[in-house]
């Protein structure tokens, strides 16, 4: 069982939309995947509550999951939606049962500035450093025409994480959260530019695959 976590200390930097989705994207290829949300607010939980019963199947948990649980029923990968202001003692347990972490930044100076104390964490942290976890970043809600977007590219260039992708500001993913789906689940017409975007990002996923 592989687990991916979805994480940055800032609130609003995106992360469940990043876990739904990512999870949504595993379902459809078949595999067999949780979605353990961390976040006191249950945004996950809620997201998943309102999926349609035909849809990929995904297997909730709550916060209080505990990892042995979710082997139990045979997983492949556990997508954990984690709770703002990780950080400290957290979120080392937390690198330590992951495989790979996922970091989304919205273009924002506040978002920039948490992020930075954020990824700092992260590569001082044992996990990280010693090459056992994959790290990721995503730059969120992104609007390539503005100065914004620049200087989001420009900030996240400064470490040594790689930028996979960038996922555009668009009210796609608000229905998606509405209806319970991710890009993934809509007709080629819907999501087929959303689909180019996340490409590099499951291609990275794709080489965490457990089989």
């Amino acid at each position: 069982m592989r687990t991916i976590l979805v994480a940055n200390a800032k609130g609003g930097s995106g992360k469940t939309t990043l876990a739904t989705h990512i999870t949504g994207w595993l379902a459809g290829k078949r595999q067999r995947v949780g979605l353990h949300d961390a976040d006191p607010q249950r945004s996950a939980t809620q997201w998943l509550q309102r999926r349609p019963a035909l849809f990929p199947s995904i297997a909730g948990f709550p916060a209080d999951a505990s990892r042995k649980e979710m082997k139990e029923i045979g997983l492949d990968w556990v997508v954990v939606d984690s709770a703002a202001g990780l950080r400290g003692d957290a979120l080392r347990d937390a690198l330590r049962r992951a495989d790979a972490l996922v970091v989304p930044v919205a273009p924002s100076i506040f978002d920039m500035t948490a992020t930075a104390d954020f990824l700092g964490a992260v590569a001082d942290a044992k996990p990280v450093r010693e090459g056992g976890v994959a790290v990721a970043l995503v730059a969120m809600r992104v609007d390539a025409r503005t100065r914004a977007a620049a200087e989001l590219d420009r900030f996240l260039e400064a470490f040594s994480f790689p930028l996979v992708t960038h996922l555009r500001d668009t009210q796609v993913y608000v229905y998606c959260a509405r209806d319970g789906l991710s890009v993934f689940d809509l007709p080629r017409s819907r999501g087929e530019q959303d689909w180019e975007q996340w490409r590099p990002l499951t291609r990275w996923l794709a080489q965490r695959n457990p089989r």
